[in-house]
């Protein structure tokens, strides 16, 4: 993925949080998927156009984390967001 390249998140998902975690269901693809708490931040995230740098930057101020090992973690999890078909 490059530096530059912008991610948002799907808007044909319907979601409900439910505690800690948000729990989300493609109607078109018939599918169910939950996320953590983190899961949950980055999908707030990601209400509007957003590089992983700055994702992974905008984590590292809220969570104790090093800034390469959360951006190699959020690039696995937008790969599998968007395997998902989650991204927009």
């Amino acid at each position: 993925m490059s530096e530059d390249q912008l991610f948002q998140r799907s808007n044909d998902l319907l979601g409900a949080a439910v505690g800690e975690e948000l729990l989300m269901m493609s109607i078109e693809k018939g599918s169910y998927f939950s996320l953590n708490s983190v899961g949950s931040r980055i999908w707030e995230l990601l209400e509007s156009p957003i590089g992983i740098d700055e994702l992974a930057a905008r984590l590292t101020e809220e969570y104790d984390v090093p800034f390469d090992t959360c951006r190699q973690e959020v690039e696995e999890f937008i790969k599998a967001l968007r395997e998902r078909g989650m991204l927009g």
